[in-house]
């Protein structure tokens, strides 16, 4: 059984307010779960590259690494953390979302929360850290828009519900899993999404093809099939239920702006390198697009299998 014990804290020095761990903390009293706040610290002169001599670069380390455990600790004392089991962890990496993979490896976190912010296309081609984050870390990511509590007590989990290869049918499990474990613990309503392709705009970049007059309607039907299929496995009622036609980026947006979703639940493949640029992934698309937070999800809660 699903069930959410040890929450991770990735907190951003660099970030004036912690969204996160806000709303990490309501989910730690809520469900009785520990937590752990996580950061890092580097310097160049504190590295072992260093060409400073050994005790310098050492005292360097040490230092800022101090600097920042008392960073970690100035929270323990807050309201917000009061009668939870806080734990702290620094770790000496060049890049947040290394510190945060090397300890969701070394511990079975059952989800990991971090304070997100719109990105430009920069951050994309250089693949910002909140990024690699979603596609590498081995458990189920939230990333938190604002510390607003969620008032309308709505869940959307986006699904390709016709997928048929192992790895979308395993993100689709786990996204719906999830998604009903928390649903039910809040008492919120639970949705389910399932975009799909508008077959006319695709066909008409192949204008040698002559696609069949009900082509439409068959995709249409294949796809309703398929998501009520889901539905009734995870008992999600007809009318919580949504088809959209057309990319999932750009109608998952308006869907949710639609229910007043508070929280968005979306999967990845987790493309790296240069295809996750170009191609890109849905959860990354949708992050900027959308009001709520966004909990990623991966197959098997971050084992990414061979998926075309």
């Amino acid at each position: 059984m699903l069930d959410i014990n040890h929450i991770l804290v990735v907190l951003d020095p660099n970030d004036d307010e912690q969204h996160g761990l806000t709303r990490a903390a309501w989910l730690a009293h809520a469900l009785e779960a520990d937590i752990t706040l996580l950061t890092h610290a580097w310097d160049s002169f504190g590295d072992k590259a260093s060409q400073l001599a050994d005790t310098t670069s050492t005292s360097i380390r040490d230092a800022l690494i101090q600097r920042s455990q008392d960073w970690l600790d100035s929270y323990i004392d807050t309201e917000q953390l009061a009668e939870l089991h806080v734990q702290t962890e620094v770790h000496w990496q060049k890049h947040l979302h290394d510190a945060a993979v090397e300890s969701a490896r070394a511990t079975e976190f059952d989800l990991v929360v971090k304070s997100t912010h719109p990105h430009g296309i920069i951050d994309r081609i250089f693949s910002h850290s909140d990024w690699h984050l979603m596609r590498q870390c081995p458990a189920p990511v939230l990333m938190v828009k604002s510390a607003n509590q969620w008032k309308h007590n709505r869940i959307l989990a986006c699904i390709d519900a016709t997928s048929s290869d192992t790895g979308h049918n395993l993100i689709n499990d786990n996204i719906l899993s999830f998604a009903e474990h928390l649903a039910d613990h809040f008492e919120t309503d639970l949705h389910i999404a399932n975009a799909y392709p508008m077959v006319a705009v695709a066909l008409a970049m192949i204008p040698e093809v002559t696609p069949p007059d009900d082509i439409q309607k068959y995709v249409t039907e294949q796809h309703k099939e398929a998501t009520q299929k889901w539905a009734r496995k995870f008992n999600v009622h007809d009318d919580h239920t949504h088809l959209a036609e057309g990319d999932a980026e750009a109608v998952i947006p308006d869907l949710a702006q639609e229910i007043e979703a508070d929280l968005i639940v979306v999967g990845t493949i987790g493309r790296d390198g240069l295809s996750g640029v170009l191609i890109g992934n849905t959860a990354e698309a949708l992050l900027d697009k959308v009001g709520g937070d966004v909990l990623v999800i991966k197959p098997n809660d971050g084992v990414k299998p061979e998926v075309d």
